[in-house]
C-alpha cells in the first residue's frame, strides 16, 4: 500500500455515508499534447484549461505512461504499466452505443489482449464501495467486465450535450458518491469531422507556430491549424462538464483530474515513445488542493490511480505501480519520495505484426534516454497518422512533399519508418522535439550510462521480461 492509515471498506462506506460524499471527474482529452495557451503554444486559445489551471495545480512534466489509446486508458485504470497488465496494443471493444450484454462475459466483441484477469480496476474498487461510475465518448478498454460502469453515454465532441450528460449521470447518481470518466474525442482525427460541425473553433493558419519535427509548409499549416482549431473545441468541452458540476452543486467536493490519453496525432508523436508522444497536460483541482501552483515534479498516469485511492481514503491494490500525487497536491511535498525517473513505454498501436517497434524511455526531468527493443526494423505507421482516406491526415503528405525543402524533417520521417538506432539520448531543456541524438556523443557516457542503468533496473522490477511485444502475457487469470 501507498499510505498506512487505510481503513476497513465498511469504516469507508460509512464515512461516505455519514458525510458529503467526494466525488472524482477525470477530464480526458483524445491525442492533445502538451499545447495549451498557459503552456505556451502560440495561436491557440484553452481559456477553460487555464482558468480550472488556477484553482488548482498545473504539472509540467506529465506523461503518459504510453503513445496509444486503449493501453493509455487502462493503464490509468490499472495504475500499471501495459507491460505488466497485459494490454499492451489498441484493442476491439464494444462502443457505448451497444446494450449492456456487450459488456459482460458473454460479449461478442471481446479481443485476445486485455488486463489481466486478477488485478482490480479503478472502476472495479468505486464499485465496491458503493459508487456511481459512469462514462461518456468511447470505452476501448479490454476485457469489457473489468470496467464495470454505472452508466455510458457516446457524447464525444459538442459542449452543450455535455452540459446536459454531465448534469443527467449527477442526477442518476442521486445520494451515492460518483466517479465519470469524461472522455472527450477531439483532437483525435478525423479533424474535419469536428471542424466542419463546430468551425467557429478553426484556428488562423498563418499565426501557429509549427513543430520543429514537422515542416513549416502551407499544407502542414493547414493540418495543424485543424489539430489546434480541434484543441479548442475540446477545450470548451471540458468547460461545459465543470460548468455542469458548478451548476449541480458538486464542484466544491469534487477531485477533478483533466489530461489527455496521449500526444499529438502525428508521425514521431503518438504511437512512439518520443516525448511529443507522452508529454500531456496535466491539472487537478478539489478540496485541500493548493490553488494557483505550478509543480515541476516528474508525474505520470500510472499515478492517477492511486491519486483518487488516496483523496477518497481507500486502500490502494498492490497491483498497482504508481503513485499518489496527494502529497504534492496538498503541499507536504513538491515531488514524489524517492522518483528520480518516470518511464514510459510503447509496443505497438495495432494488432499488425507491422505495426509492433517496443520501445522503452526513461526520463529525469533534463534528459530523456529511449531504448529500441528491435532496432532498425521496418515499421508501419498507424492508418490515421498517414492516411488521408478516413482520417484526412495531411501532414504525412506535407512531410514527404518537403523532401528537398525541409530535409531534416523528411529525414525524421523516413528515419521513423526504416528503423531506429539502438539508443537515443536527448537533452530536452535545449532541444525539447529530440532532433540531436546524444548516444553516440561521449562527453554524455555518463549520463546515458545512469539513465540506461535506471531503466534495467525499471524493466527488472516490473518483470518487463520480453524484446517482442506479441510475447507480452496478457488476460492471465492468476499472477
Amino acid at each position: 500500500m501507498w499510505f498506512q492509515s487505510c481503513k476497513s471498506q465498511n469504516d469507508v462506506k460509512e464515512r461516505i455515508e455519514d458525510t458529503q460524499p467526494l466525488n472524482v471527474v477525470l477530464i480526458l482529452l483524445d491525442d492533445q499534447g502538451y499545447d495549451t495557451a498557459i503552456d505556451g503554444t502560440k495561436g491557440i486559445k484553452t481559456p477553460n484549461f487555464d482558468k480550472f489551471t488556477r484553482k488548482g495545480m498545473r504539472f509540467t512534466n506529465s506523461y503518459a505512461s504510453v503513445p496509444s489509446c486503449s493501453p493509455s486508458r487502462s493503464s490509468i485504470n490499472t495504475g500499471m504499466f501495459p507491460h505488466a497488465n497485459g494490454h499492451w496494443r489498441n484493442t476491439i471493444t464494444p462502443k457505448l452505443s451497444d446494450p449492456d450484454s456487450f459488456f459482460g462475459k458473454e460479449s461478442p466483441t471481446v479481443d485476445a489482449v486485455g488486463i489481466h484477469e486478477y488485478i482490480k480496476t479503478l472502476p472495479e474498487v468505486l464499485k465496491e464501495y458503493g459508487f456511481f461510475t459512469a462514462i461518456t465518448q468511447k470505452f476501448h478498454m479490454s476485457p469489457p467486465w473489468k470496467f464495470p460502469y454505472s452508466d455510458r453515454n457516446p457524447v464525444h465532441n459538442n459542449p452543450e450535450e455535455y452540459k446536459r450528460v454531465i448534469s443527467e449521470f449527477i442526477d442518476n447518481a442521486g445520494s451515492q458518491p460518483f466517479f465519470f470518466q469524461a472522455n472527450i474525442s477531439p483532437p483525435h482525427r478525423n479533424f474535419d469531422t469536428h471542424m466542419n460541425e463546430f468551425p467557429e473553433y478553426m484556428v488562423d493558419p498563418s499565426i501557429i507556430t509549427v513543430p520543429e519535427y514537422l515542416p513549416d509548409t502551407p499544407l502542414m499549416r493547414e493540418d495543424l491549424s485543424k489539430y489546434f482549431g480541434c484543441i479548442q473545441l475540446a477545450d470548451a468541452c471540458a468547460g461545459s462538464i465543470i460548468e455542469a458540476l458548478k451548476l449541480k452543486g458538486k464542484f466544491e467536493n469534487t477531485l477533478i483530474i483533466f489530461t489527455s490519453d496521449q500526444g499529438q496525432p502525428y508521425h514521431r508523436a503518438k504511437a512512439s515513445a518520443y516525448a511529443e508522444g507522452l508529454h500531456v497536460p496535466f491539472a487537478v483541482v478539489g478540496p485541500n488542493i493548493r490553488k494557483n501552483k505550478i509543480s515541476e515534479a516528474l508525474v505520470s498516469h500510472v499515478d492517477i490511480m492511486p491519486t483518487i485511492l488516496d483523496f477518497l481514503n481507500i486502500p490502494v491494490p498492490q497491483t498497482v505501480q504508481g503513485k499518489s500525487l496527494i502529497p504534492i497536491l496538498s503541499g507536504r511535498a513538491k515531488k514524489i519520495q524517492s522518483r528520480k525517473y518516470i518511464f514510459g513505454e510503447h509496443n505497438s498501436h495495432g494488432p499488425n505484426p507491422k505495426e509492433h517497434y517496443p520501445s522503452r524511455m526513461v526520463f529525469d526531468g533534463e534528459f530523456y534516454f529511449i531504448k529500441n527493443l528491435m532496432p532498425n526494423k521496418d515499421y508501419l505507421l498507424p492508418a490515421d497518422l498517414s492516411d488521408v482516406k478516413g482520417w484526412n491526415n495531411r501532414s504525412y503528405e506535407a512531410t514527404i512533399q518537403a523532401k528537398f525543402s525541409h530535409p531534416k524533417q523528411y529525414k525524421i520521417l523516413r528515419l521513423l519508418e526504416s528503423g531506429r538506432p539502438e539508443e537515443e539520448l536527448y537533452n530536452i531543456k535545449t532541444d525539447p522535439y529530440q532532433l540531436v541524438n546524444l548516444a553516440n556523443d561521449a562527453s554524455y557516457n555518463t549520463k546515458k550510462m545512469e539513465l540506461k542503468n535506471a531503466l534495467k533496473t525499471w524493466r527488472k522490477e516490473t518483470q518487463d521480461e520480453v524484446e517482442n511485444p506479441a510475447k507480452i502475457k496478457t488476460r492471465q487469470n492468476i499472477r
